[in-house]
């Protein structure tokens, strides 16, 4: 596997199972890449949503594409606990972020305050229409989601779950078929104390002959957003807007510095929302 170095840091995001060096879109079949990172740090306020919690089942070619049955309950908080622990042994130093913004923010475009839960990945669906969620990652990572169906306006989550030196995909889609899937992309740094994310495009983009299309990836219609701890980035992309500094829609940031990809505290949980713009709380 091979790492981009940047003058700052090096971000260990991994594609789930892909070692051998191959690029950023075959890697998003199985998972997330490796990533060079810059940090930047933007500042929140708080705010309270409902949440829709999921069940975690693992995934299988054997069951059928999608559950609905699987939706439990609504609750306005997660329990704190996580069925994977982060070590309290001492793990090798990792740079702080940076004190600055992500560069390219969206100069006052910006959505309703997006706030993740403790140890938690989530997905906020915020569209008026359902969409289907696979959490792809390798045999390392413990058991995930295959299609699960997340109705409008309700959330996903799983525990963050960490990986052996891999990471993981959450691929939304608008059918069951799973095709043109949006990816939000996380992984666990080999501290155990970090995890890092990012939005890509890479795999519902339209950008051949000079087109920069995103209407088939979901959400898009509405904005994508992500973010981590109040002290910690977070990425926007208005809607039906190409977002290339934003996101990923070149590979591998073209190996560029500057990469749209965040670090926070695991404890701090990371959030990614679809339609991020019809939310107005």
């Amino acid at each position: 596997m091979r790492a981009n170095t940047v003058a700052v840091i090096a971000l260990p995001l991994l594609a789930a199972g892909a070692r051998h060096g191959h690029n950023h879109a075959e890697a998003h079949r199985d998972g997330a890449h490796r990533r060079a990172l810059i940090t930047e740090v933007i500042v929140v306020t708080e705010t309270i949503f409902e949440t829709l919690i999921l069940e975690s089942s693992s995934t299988s070619s054997a069951n059928p594409p999608c559950y609905p049955s699987a939706i439990l309950s609504v609750s306005s908080s997660l329990p704190l606990t996580n069925s994977t622990k982060v070590p309290e042994e001492d793990a090798p130093p990792v740079a702080s972020p940076t004190t600055s913004p992500p560069k390219d923010n969206t100069d006052g475009k910006n959505f309703s305050i997006l706030i993740p839960e403790a140890y938690t990945a989530l997905v906020k669906n915020s569209c008026d229409y359902d969409v289907y969620i696979t959490s792809s990652g390798d045999d390392s990572c413990g058991p995930g989601v295959d299609c699960q169906l997340v109705p409008a306006n309700t959330t996903y989550t799983e525990k963050i779950r960490i990986c052996d030196r891999s990471g993981i995909s959450l691929k939304v889609a608008m059918t069951e078929a799973m095709t043109d899937v949006m990816q939000f992309e996380y992984t666990v740094w080999d501290d155990q104390k970090t995890v890092s994310y990012d939005i890509s495009y890479l795999d519902c983009m339209k950008n051949g002959n000079g087109e920069q299309d995103l209407s088939a990836c979901a959400g898009h219609d509405g904005g994508i957003q992500a973010a981590a701890g109040a002290d910690c980035p977070t990425y926007q992309c208005v809607a039906n807007e190409w977002c290339a500094q934003q996101a990923y829609v070149v590979a591998e940031f073209d190996y560029k510095p500057g990469a749209p990809v965040g670090a926070c505290g695991i404890e701090k949980g990371i959030a990614f929302e679809l339609c991020a713009g019809n939310r107005s709380e």
